[in-house]
């Protein structure tokens, strides 16, 4: 029964194929894999994205993409990953263990930069085994920035005040409520060099450069797709389907590829247009 259903098929595609080249019509080209995408689009985080009644808040969920990327891993018809970017970046630890999940990946892996692929995202992609962007894609951005926000004037223009209780003398660092001290923002200084001494030395070893290069590529600067490639952070120049066929290239498939995305989430704002 088999046998005969295989037979059955071989039979109708050499008739469809026969049947087009009788009436001028162009025979498509059966692909022998699948391209599957795996989007990183929004701010990167882990634990789900925030969510309000009728609608979330865009980002790249670490533990949603980790699973597309093992299932894209296992199934034997994948024969490359189309890593999508769009993204800004995000937080410090979901864009590593993201980077790691990418690096981690069994298929040929192609990054994409479409529109933005910059910080934490462009850390994602450069565990890719290739890197692509538009010439006027923005990237790069490698660098780590903390924000302190300081209330204490206003409080004392209103008239409140604020009585703090702690056990540690760290422990109301980068209080809003009182000025810093010299010793405190030598301490987080200190922090935020050592977060970004790995992350341009994990980028260093995923391109193949030398750490000076990479630092001199970083220092927080976006560039564009052409200059990015100058400098070493992408590979190659193109659009979204010359990023497919590149991933067809590494995945060895001979033909047209199948492009496999995944299902997408309706929302309940969806429902409602």
């Amino acid at each position: 029964m088999l046998t005969f259903a295989v037979l059955g098929l071989f039979v109708l595609v050499i008739a469809f194929s026969f049947a087009a080249v009788l009436s001028g019509l162009d025979v498509p080209v059966l692909g022998g894999g699948v391209v599957a995408v795996v989007p990183i689009h929004g701010t990167i985080t882990m634990g789900g994205c925030p969510a309000g009644l009728f609608d979330s808040e865009s980002c790249a969920d670490v533990d949603e993409i980790k699973d597309l990327l093992k299932s894209a891993d296992r199934d034997p018809s994948v024969k490359a990953i189309l890593l999508d970017v769009y993204s800004g970046g995000g937080n410090v630890v979901a864009s590593r263990e993201l980077m790691r999940a990418v690096k981690g990946t069994k298929k040929p892996t192609v990054a994409w930069i479409g529109e933005i692929g910059t910080s934490g995202a462009y850390y994602a992609a450069s565990a890719a085994d290739k890197v692509m962007a538009d010439e006027n894609s923005m990237t790069g951005s490698i660098g780590v920035i903390m924000f302190v926000e300081h209330y204490y004037g206003l409080f004392d223009w209103v008239g409140i005040n604020v009585t703090t209780i702690k056990a540690g003398d760290s422990k109301d660092i980068a209080s809003p409520y009182r000025p810093m001290t010299d010793e405190e923002r030598l301490e987080l200084q200190s922090m935020i060099d050592k977060v970004y001494d790995s992350f341009v030395a994990d980028v260093a070893a995923n391109r193949h450069m030398s750490q000076d290069d990479a630092k001199k590529a970083a220092q927080g600067r976006i560039y564009l797709g052409v200059e990015a490639k100058d400098v070493g952070l992408i590979d190659e120049l193109g659009g979204y389907d010359d990023a497919v066929a590149r991933a067809a290239v590494l995945g060895g498939i001979k033909g047209e590829p199948e492009v496999r995305k995944p299902d997408k989430k309706v929302r309940l704002t969806d429902l409602l247009k």
